[in-house]
Formats: structure tokens, sequence, C-alpha cells
């Protein structure tokens, strides 16, 4: 009995914090998240994600809310590692570690204009040029 029992507490840690993280990243993400692409080392202050494919049409609508001229048509994150300084929380940064990073954009069309491009970004050029014209 006693076997069992040492094995469970770092299940429910990876139990609760795949819980966690489906809440956040689910919509974002095509499938539900399997334990076995989660590695964690709470104590350590680290944890990977492995594997993981975008949801297209959830990160577009993100991207699209923020004015990005590029539409997401496909994405997937080799892993994703978290490190989190419990020490220094609060002097520390926490770090973000991203490999295999793999997106399949597409210029956005306009609204209500089918198959016109978004116009770039309007704005100050660099220094020394005139603005463009409202």
């Amino acid at each position: 009995m006693r076997r069992w029992a040492s094995g469970w507490p770092e299940a429910l840690k990876a139990r609760a914090a795949r819980y966690a993280l489906e809440r956040s990243l689910g919509p974002f993400l095509e499938e539900r998240l399997r334990l076995e692409q989660l590695s964690l080392d709470l104590r350590g202050g680290t944890g990977t994600l492995r594997h993981l494919r975008l949801r297209a049409a959830a990160v577009d609508e993100v991207l699209a809310g923020a004015g990005a001229p590029l539409e997401l048509r496909e994405g997937c994150l080799g892993a994703v590692t978290v490190t989190v300084p419990w020490a220094a929380l609060g002097s520390r940064a926490c770090g973000l570690h991203v490999t295999g990073l793999r997106l399949a954009l597409s210029p956005r069309e306009c609204p209500g204009t089918p198959g016109t491009l978004s116009p770039p970004p309007r704005g100050p050029g660099p220094p020394g040029t005139p603005s463009p014209p409202p």
C-alpha cells in the first residue's frame, strides 16, 4: 500500500496542473491536454508542455482583435517551458521558452471587401518623414 501512496502526490499535482492549464489554454488548443504532454518539477519551478496543435480560429480571433494584418491558418508548438523562480518571485522574472514553433500565416482580407488585403498599419514613419494623410 505504501508504494501506491508514494506516487499519488505527483500524479495529483500533474492532474491539477493539467486542469489549470486546460482552463486557461484549452480554448487555443486543438486537443485536450494529455498527462504525457506535461512534465512538472514544481519544487524546481519548471513545467513543460510538448506537442501542442493550436486551434487556428481561436488564435486568429485574438490576432484580429489586436489589428494584426495576418491571419493564422495552422500552428503547432514543439515545446513550451515555463520557469518560475519561487524563491525570488517578486524580484526575478518568470521565463518562457518556446521551441519548434510553426505557424502558417496569410494576409488578412479587409472587412467587407472580399479579395482585398488589409492595408499596412497607419502611423508615423521613421524619424524625419511626414505622417501619412488621414
